[in-house]
């Protein structure tokens, strides 16, 4: 599914944009937030820099409460280096409460492939009963080889494991 990005429309829009009270200024898109808990596998938002794509997202979990089943990695060009990048998301996943007894802890090392990374990634991730989001953003931010992996991991990954890739357009 892609959820589109722009600036607020249809019944809750009042000039454009709502904040609920006590939001701290932050624009409830209540419709966006349903596509996204009714969403499947995976889910691109896409959108212009600046549209909401990293509020959307973080709104959703917290409204969702999958606080402790979503785990974040923000893509920036130092996640170019597939290892880096594939720490980042062992990592972030580890901090899930499914995550933190089934994905096992990796350093970095010199030779460390993101290709052996993905793989073992899937093994530790086989046996998944509950459901985890992998939240992406900014996955266009990613080299050439880690799109590769990432696709590697979408394909092949438990059902459990949902996939939410904010990217531009």
């Amino acid at each position: 599914m892609i959820v589109a990005v722009g600036p607020a429309e249809g019944p809750e829009a009042t000039s454009g944009r709502v904040a609920r009270p006590g939001a701290g200024g932050v624009v409830s898109r209540l419709a966006l937030i349903e596509r996204l808990g009714a969403a499947a596998r995976m889910t691109v938002v896409s959108g212009p820099p600046g549209s909401g794509k990293t509020v959307l997202l973080r709104s959703w979990v917290g409204e969702a409460g999958l606080t402790e089943r979503a785990a974040w990695v923000s893509a920036g060009r130092e996640e170019r280096d597939p290892q880096r990048f594939w720490l980042s998301v062992l990592g972030a996943l580890r901090e899930t409460a499914p995550g933190s007894a089934l994905v096992r802890p990796l350093t970095a090392a010199p030779g460390l492939d993101g290709w052996a990374i993905a793989e073992r990634l899937l093994a530790d991730l086989a046996p998944l009963a509950d459901r985890i989001w992998l939240v992406i953003d900014d996955v266009h931010e990613l080299g050439p080889d880690t799109l590769r992996q990432l696709e590697l991991l979408v394909m092949r990954a438990p059902p459990g494991l949902r996939f939410a890739l904010a990217t531009p357009p």
